[in-house]
């Protein structure tokens, strides 16, 4: 989380959370806060196999939802936020508004799509996806 607005700055990253699994373990969950962009706090843990479910649950329904095949333009989610799902190092599902001067807050095909449910859903998904992250620190 943590994009800022439009201009030419950079994001100012506040958090990240990595969720990682390979066969035969326990999906492994990074969680890192960030001062001024840069680490300031950093946590490792493990989620039992009943929280990886929750996340690929929560994954499908973010696959459910509008996909910009190129990241750039205005937030359109307005979570401040971006996702990337990916399977190796295959993106398959990704949300990643830009920050700086090649933003444009001008709406497109894309923008148009996007509804109040989709914001709902892609909110309540990356909610429940931080909230089953911070369990493994439990």
């Amino acid at each position: 989380s943590g994009l800022g607005v439009p201009g030419i700055m950079p994001p100012k990253l506040s958090s990240t959370v990595e969720i990682t699994k390979h066969p035969k373990q326990n999906a492994k969950v990074t969680k890192t806060e960030f001062i001024d962009s840069k680490p300031s706090n950093s946590q490792q843990g493990e989620l039992a196999d009943g929280g990886f479910s929750t996340v690929l649950a929560m994954v499908d329904d973010l696959k459910s939802l509008p996909f910009r095949p190129t990241p750039g333009g205005p937030d359109v989610f307005g979570a401040n936020t971006v996702v990337q799902v990916r399977q190796g190092r295959n993106v398959v599902w990704g949300y990643n508004p830009g920050a700086g001067c090649a933003v444009a807050d001008s709406p497109d095909e894309f923008h148009a799509s996007v509804t109040d449910e989709h914001r709902t859903k892609f909110n309540d998904a990356v909610n429940k996806i931080v909230a089953t992250s911070n369990d493994a620190f439990i």
